[in-house]
């Protein structure tokens, strides 16, 4: 079943549980044409509860209707789309790369009012800060904590932060609390100031402790530890105070990678 949720006039937000009819995409054509016809620009909120299947015997005629939109993707502006299960989310985000001027920003259920507050321009950012920096009492250990997917923009960030104690040549150790991973978009692998970034500090880190996190983590870690010349350790996440006393130092402050 689809459903069109309110929202403002210059954004069409659907909600999908259970089977999508043929019907249901024609309705969302009809309102997305319509919308095109009427404004510069068009916004688009997704949400799925469920998806049982789709009939795929009605959909002829739509999908033609469909392509002609492929004409006017720069027409499209904030798309989110809102779904608990992950391969709805990473497929959104392999199409958003594949289709040329259009751009998807993806969310869990429990994200949704941030995801529809940012179509309908409430918000500036469609995410909440995912990066911190965590400042801490000695020069040569640095620190920071994920929470959430991680932008191109937070990244960069964390580049500036830690480049001044890089440049130093100096050996160092880092402290990562892991909250929620989210991921990370997938433009930031085409940084390349990221990833000179932690080459470098394959070289100069000499112990790096990751506390908290998913549970395939621990094991992710254990398997790289022996393959890299760095000291890597997990920690449960009520074991903070351990990783800090592993890298001898202790946080005295946390700010968003991106103010």
């Amino acid at each position: 079943m689809l459903e069109f949720l309110p929202t403002t006039d210059s954004a069409i937000a659907v909600r999908i549980d259970g089977r999508v009819e043929a019907r249901d995409f024609g309705a969302v054509l009809d309102r997305v044409e319509a919308s095109l016809s009427a404004r510069e620009r068009t916004h688009f909120y997704v949400e799925v509860e469920a998806l049982s299947g789709v009939d795929m015997d009605g959909m002829g005629a739509y999908v033609v209707r469909a392509t002609g939109l492929l004409g006017r993707l720069e027409r499209f502006g904030r798309i989110a789309v809102v779904a608990d299960q992950s391969w709805i989310r990473w497929a959104a985000r392999i199409e958003s790369a594949l289709l040329p001027k259009v751009r998807y920003e993806t969310f869990i259920l429990a994200e949704r009012e941030q995801a529809l507050a940012w179509v309908e321009g409430k918000v500036e950012h469609p995410h909440r800060p995912a990066l911190k920096i965590i400042d801490t009492d000695k020069p040569d250990v640095l620190g920071f904590e994920i929470d959430g997917r991680v932008t191109v923009q937070e990244l960069e960030a964390l580049v500036r932060a830690f480049q001044p104690a890089l440049d130093r040549g100096e050996p160092l150790r880092v402290v990562g609390r892991v909250r929620d991973f989210g991921g990370v978009e997938m433009s930031a692998y085409a940084n390349r100031d990221y990833f000179e970034m932690k080459s470098r500090m394959l070289r100069h880190v000499e112990r790096y402790a990751v506390v908290g996190g998913p549970d395939w983590l621990k094991s992710w870690i254990a398997m790289l530890d022996p393959l890299f010349r760095v000291d890597m350790r997990h920690f449960q996440a009520d074991e903070e105070a351990q990783a800090w006393a592993w890298v001898g130092a202790s946080p005295t402050g946390e700010r968003p990678a991106v103010a």
